[in-house]
């Protein structure tokens, strides 16, 4: 099986007790256990403990509470070694609502397991196909949308961002690990779009979201492909050379226009759907 491990999104609206972010990333870690197309996990609750530096007792807890939501439906329980048991879960293939991250992430001993999980509650929230959100205030709706109490949403987000894991662009949010990928997908499109999204984050913007048609393309993606399929270091070049000031609210119809001279015809507008 690939080493990306899906997420639903509605990590975000079915886990709501005080350690909805702990809970978030037990399910990770489980889900990270599925070998095959059959889409079962077995893990003891032993390893989750030692994963995350709690008690067995503790993941116990966070495991009947991801039951009850419906996030995790246990089909047996085994013996392991001793007197160890574990459970075997059993796993739908996630084909929307959802997001992606990489399984180094869960080992990564430079933040608490409540940190990671607030993470993976970001991106839970963030627009579809970015890694970024838009608030409206630190201590106004940003609490509500990360689960996090006002108190203390600024003491969690300031040692994220002092240690490399998000960061600001005005009133967005950005997730900035490696861990957490655009999408699965090497193509040519994904390929142009993550170049054009590091190159707007570099320059301090925040980068256009894809507006896709019934068959999951943005045809302004498209028409820069077509243009710079075989060479991405010329669509960078390019982009250094015709992109230098850029505007505060980015499309990929503006740098479509940008890089090919010319646009594609408009259609109705749609709400931006990101297929990964």
């Amino acid at each position: 099986m690939s080493n990306y491990i899906q997420i639903p999104n509605s990590i975000a609206t079915k886990l709501t007790k005080k350690s909805k972010q702990e809970e978030a990333l037990t399910y990770a870690i489980i889900r990270n256990e599925i070998k095959d197309n059959h889409f079962k996990a077995s893990i003891a609750e032993k390893q989750i403990a030692e994963t995350m530096k709690v008690t067995e007792r503790t993941v116990n807890s966070y495991v009947a509470n991801l039951k009850e939501t419906g996030l995790l439906k246990v089909t047996e329980r085994k013996q392991g070694e001793l007197e160890y048991p574990y459970n075997v879960y059993q796993f739908e293939y996630l084909r929307k609502d959802y997001f992606v991250i990489l399984e180094p992430f869960l080992f990564d001993d430079n933040i608490s397991p409540k940190l990671k999980g607030l993470l993976l509650f970001i991106k839970a929230n963030c627009w579809n196909g970015t890694n970024y959100l838009l608030f409206n205030g630190k201590t106004t709706d940003l609490p509500n949308k990360l689960g996090v109490g006002k108190n203390l949403i600024n003491t969690y987000l300031s040692e994220l961002e002092s240690k490399g894991y998000i960061r600001f662009i005005g009133k967005s949010l950005h997730i900035t690990n490696d861990c957490f990928p655009l999408s699965f997908k090497n193509d040519s499109d994904n390929t142009a779009y993550k170049i054009i999204y590091n190159f707007c984050m570099e320059r301090n913007r925040v980068p256009p979201v894809k507006d896709v048609d019934t068959t999951g393309k943005d045809e302004a993606l498209s028409w820069i492909v077509g243009e710079y399929l075989d060479d991405t270091n010329r669509l960078l070049r390019t982009l250094n050379k015709r992109c230098k000031n850029l505007p505060e609210k980015l499309t990929i119809r503006y740098f479509c226009q940008a890089l090919r001279n010319k646009l594609p015809p408009k259609v109705n507008e749609q709400i931006p759907v990101i297929i990964l």
